[in-house]
């Protein structure tokens, strides 16, 4: 059946409005925030100022679209790539987040300046729809570690939260320390290095390993 005109114009206006947050990433990643206007975004885009108004009230709307979009494209290829495969292992799907974040990073790293060194570092994190973004994130890890706890993998007095916050963390130096020092080393395999390093210490012991077998 062929798509009617209403399905067909929201198409489009879906197709557009991505246009433009994959422009306002660009551009607030090269140039900064605060140097980039929204002439300046529409003309990326090749939209017109006007219709960018349709989607966006003003640019802090904007600057918040950015980390939703990005967020939710990391999902859509964190789904992709686990389409057909069945691992109810959580220390892997936790290992494969993790540093599938840091491959979508490298492949796009507008997105990782404008995140990692415009706005985490700044007031804008605080806006309630990047928060989100950044949480529901998060609460992955959290849950995956709850998970891997209750079964025995990680030590049972592990706090999930500070799992989470040691894994955020370095994962924000890392990428931080990548893009202001011009790529200095292979982000995906260091990343690979920090998350074995943190996972060792997040693991139970022999004895508690026997212990939780029992």
């Amino acid at each position: 059946m062929a798509p009617t005109p209403l399905k067909l114009k929201q198409k489009r206006s879906q197709e557009r409005r991505r246009k433009i947050v994959a422009a306002a990433t660009r551009l607030f990643g090269r140039r900064g925030i605060a140097q980039t206007s929204l002439t300046d975004i529409a003309h990326l885009a090749g939209v017109p100022l006007p219709s960018l108004y349709d989607y966006f009230k003003d640019k802090q709307d904007l600057v918040a679209a950015v980390p939703e979009e990005n967020y939710l494209a990391l999902y859509r290829q964190l789904e992709s790539a686990a389409s057909g495969t069945v691992t109810a292992d959580p220390r892997r799907q936790l290992r494969d987040i993790f540093i599938r974040n840091l491959e979508y990073i490298r492949d796009n790293p507008d997105w990782g300046r404008v995140f990692f060194l415009e706005i985490w570092p700044s007031a804008a994190v605080r806006e309630a729809r990047i928060r989100r973004a950044v949480d529901r994130y998060g609460l992955c890890y959290v849950e995956l570690v709850r998970e891997a706890i209750a079964r025995g993998g990680y030590d049972k007095r592990l706090d999930p939260y500070l799992a989470m916050s040691m894994l955020m963390g370095g994962l924000c130096h890392l990428t931080a320390v990548w893009l202001l020092y011009s790529r200095p080393y292979d982000l995906v395999e260091r990343g690979q290095e920090l998350f074995d390093r943190l996972e060792r210490a997040f693991r139970t012991s022999k004895k508690g390993r026997r212990a939780a077998l029992r």
